[in-house]
């Protein structure tokens, strides 16, 4: 684990315990995941890399699609990024990417290839279709606690930069440096580093909306792009920005137990500190620096989402962004929005935890976070 403190420069090593890498004796869970795993994530990749590379064959004039106004909803980890996101998603101005676009069609000609075979199945009265979602409910079913999704929902479109190593969710199999170091991009990445994705990210955008519409906005929702806020402004000048935050109390061990119940899946032993103790320093950053950069943007260009006001209210708190950014609420937007705010009134998360057998202790929160609970009036936990 010692490569790794030296590229997370300013964060205490202890933050980064050994995680046994290239110990003997891996769990035979661990084994038989990377032997199934590997076999179907590289020929995915290899048939999405050809998808791209037919591209500039087959519709070369992606290229030269303009990319507008998008709106980039980032933010701390379980702040109500996702229900703002799938908010959002209701305003036809806007187009985001689904689950099975980045994974499975990245590029515009798979985009084409499996709409028209989606075609061909309703035809024949979808067989395929029904066989498709049972086999998504056995396989996605039970993370509805935790982020509930499917392949025709809205989803992270950093999942469509696995192809140049630009997703963080891929240290589950990989805690490689280089993918650590995406959490603090902005700070410790090298200017080559950050023209690279940045030119892989508008190249994905551009065939996003080419498929789409080239008169649509980009709606983007990824946490993980927190510490990439200042690179994406600078590549996107016309980009507005909606911050998401929450109280630590419950922000904090609700992430730590979302990426562990990947990590037990790929690790099959015990990594609680591991995890713990890297999201906590990665949180902390994310605190500090989505608050800075939305601070140096002009007040037309970002905004703020506090997920305890919006999980009460939250076509005020959209109605109250569009006003910042200078756009209207059409009618048909409106209706879907209060149709929203009636259910949110019933809604209860599924996802529970212990922060005690997590390793998340009140001190420890009040020790990273105090100043979070102070600025926004939360009340700091109590040992």
């Amino acid at each position: 684990m010692s490569v790794i403190k030296q590229y997370l420069r300013g964060i205490p090593a202890s933050a980064f315990p050994d995680y046994g890498i290239g110990r003997r004796g891996a769990s035979l869970q661990r084994l038989l995941v990377i032997v199934l795993f590997w076999p179907v994530f590289l020929l995915v990749q290899l048939i999405n890399g050809a998808g791209l590379l037919l591209d500039y064959v087959l519709f070369p004039d992606f290229r030269r699609v303009t990319v507008r106004e998008p709106l980039f909803v980032v933010g701390v980890p379980r702040s109500g990024t996702t229900f703002l996101h799938r908010l959002l998603a209701l305003d036809q101005r806007f187009t985001t990417t689904a689950l099975w676009e980045l994974l499975f069609a990245p590029s515009i000609t798979q985009r084409y290839f499996w709409t028209a075979i989606a075609s061909l199945d309703a035809r024949i009265g979808k067989p395929a279709g029904r066989l498709l979602l049972w086999l998504e409910r056995r396989l996605l079913g039970g993370l509805d606690g935790v982020h509930k999704t499917g392949l025709r929902d809205p989803e992270e479109d950093y999942l469509g930069l696995i192809p140049v190593w630009g997703c963080f969710l891929m240290v589950l199999v990989v805690p490689s440096p280089s993918l650590w170091r995406l959490t603090f991009l902005d700070r410790d990445g090298s200017p080559a580093e950050k023209r690279r994705l940045m030119a892989a990210y508008r190249r994905f955008v551009q065939r996003h909306l080419y498929f789409h519409g080239q008169d649509k906005q980009l709606l983007s929702k990824n946490p993980s792009f927190t510490p990439w806020m200042q690179t994406l402004a600078d590549a996107f000048p016309d980009a507005r920005f909606i911050g998401c935050l929450r109280n630590p109390d419950a922000s904090v061990p609700s992430q730590i137990n979302s990426i562990l119940i990947g990590a037990r899946l790929f690790e099959g032993r015990d990594t609680t500190t591991y995890w713990r103790d890297g999201f906590m320093a990665m949180l902390d950053y994310y605190y500090r620096h989505l608050l800075e950069v939305l601070d140096t943007l002009p007040e037309s260009r970002q905004g703020l989402s506090v997920m305890e006001v919006l999980a009460d209210r939250p076509a005020e708190v959209v109605a109250q962004l569009y006003v910042r950014f200078g756009w209207t609420l059409d009618l048909a937007f409106r209706e879907r929005l209060a149709e929203q705010d009636r259910k949110a009134k019933g809604y209860r998360s599924g996802h529970h935890y212990d922060p005690q057998s997590l390793g998340v202790s009140p001190e420890e929160l009040n020790a990273v976070f105090g100043w979070v609970y102070d600025r926004f009036g939360y009340s700091r936990p109590e040992a």
